[in-house]
């Protein structure tokens, strides 16, 4: 089993050795989609199957155990990710709540938690309560037998070493994360009434952090600073800001920087100078973020501007 730490809560990729889980709990929330292979879930007093289009969201303390089937010669596989009930208590603004569905049809979240395990990289150590692989790294991507077309696994993200997660990718990770929250519950929670504990979109404090953002282009921010900065935990600003704006906050600055890489392109700078001014790790990252946002290199669109 691997484990990445992020924003108090752990992200995890686990290869159970007996193929499936026996009878565990556990304090946190579950949310987990499958990599490779289908399960048979046990849950309190309720069964149910769970596909590879589906994600599981199960509250702490809720027993639970699991069957496994996978195509021939592949080991079943899934990512977890553990919330701590004081986290979705802070998203909500209010006592945690319950799942009560606990699995759900939802392609592009388990598209987002596979993309994260991804980024992320995973690495790390055995989780007690969980059935482990020891060091063995499974891959993110799903055997041809069960591919649903889903993409950002592992193998789609170049140069992202094991050792080399740097704070702009954990920031986009804790960011699009804490989206995936609170997609959930609108799906497996849907009798919630969510209390906005403010600010409304228009809100000083966010408007503040806008302004924040536009006047530094020079580095990726971090997201518990300008929560500290506006007085507000992460997971409210992250909610707060995309209501606000369409997107979150590391999304919105990693967009401003590259409409300022244009400029800068467009002027004649060269791609590496504009890379570092704008604080991305290197010449690489930020043609990868440029490409995709752009559909052209930064080397040709400078080429064709100047």
């Amino acid at each position: 089993m691997q484990v990445r730490e992020v924003n108090g809560t752990q992200l995890a990729v686990v290869t159970p050795t007996s193929g499936g889980f026996a009878r565990h709990s556990h304090d946190e929330y579950v949310i987990s989609v499958n990599v490779s292979g289908r399960e048979r879930v046990r849950l309190d007093r309720s069964s149910f199957e769970v596909d590879l289009d589906e994600v599981t969201a199960y509250n702490p303390g809720q027993v639970q155990s699991c069957t496994t089937r996978t195509p021939e010669g592949a080991a079943f596989t899934c990512v977890s990710w553990y919330v701590p009930p004081d986290v979705l208590g802070a998203l909500v603004g209010g006592p945690p709540p319950d799942f009560s569905h606990p699995v759900v049809r939802a392609p592009r979240l388990r598209r987002e938690l596979l993309r994260a395990a991804g980024r992320l990289a995973v690495t790390g150590t055995d989780r007690p309560g969980v059935r482990g692989s020891g060091n063995h790294r499974p891959s993110l991507t799903e055997p041809a037998s069960d591919r649903l077309g889903v993409s950002g696994s592992a193998s789609d993200l170049p140069g992202l070493g094991l050792d080399g997660v740097g704070d702009d990718v954990l920031a986009l990770v804790e960011e699009r994360l804490t989206l995936v929250l609170l997609r959930l519950l609108d799906l497996a929670a849907p009798a919630l009434a969510r209390r906005s504990p403010g600010p409304e979109p228009g809100d000083a404090r966010i408007a503040a952090v806008l302004d924040r953002l536009r006047a530094d282009l020079s580095s990726a921010p971090r997201l518990a600073d300008l929560a500290g900065e506006a007085g507000m935990s992460r997971e409210h600003l992250v909610r707060s800001f995309t209501r606000a704006t369409g997107c979150p906050p590391y999304a919105w600055h990693l967009q401003a920087r590259l409409a300022e890489g244009r400029r800068r392109l467009r002027r004649g700078l060269a791609v590496a100078e504009v890379a570092h001014g704008l604080g991305f790790a290197d010449q690489a990252h930020f043609h990868r973020h440029f490409t995709a946002a752009y559909a052209i290199t930064p080397g040709r669109y400078r080429a064709i501007n100047i």
